[in-house]
């Protein structure tokens, strides 16, 4: 996730901060700022920038607003079935 233009999907993340970078550039690429996803949510800029920045937190039904917001999904997946693959 370290290019700077595009996000090349699906991306793989697991944890707070790959999650908060993603939203983060996700974001930036829909040409949102906080404010303006802060409104679209009512989730505080206070928030979105605790979750962009990495920050642990137990408001799981928030961080998914802002990936629906966003226009991004989220899949479950076996990690066991990928190791198999590869």
């Amino acid at each position: 996730m370290d290019g700077k233009d595009a996000l090349a999907f699906p991306v793989d993340f697991f944890g707070a901060g790959e999650l908060g970078l993603l939203i983060k550039k996700t974001r930036k690429l829909r040409g949102m700022t906080q404010t303006e996803l802060s409104m679209r949510t009512n989730i505080s800029k206070k928030f979105i920038s605790n979750i962009e920045n990495g920050k642990e937190t137990a408001h799981i039904g928030k961080a998914l607003l802002l990936l629906r917001v966003l226009e991004l999904g989220t899949q479950l997946i076996d990690l066991r079935d990928r190791r198999a693959d590869g």
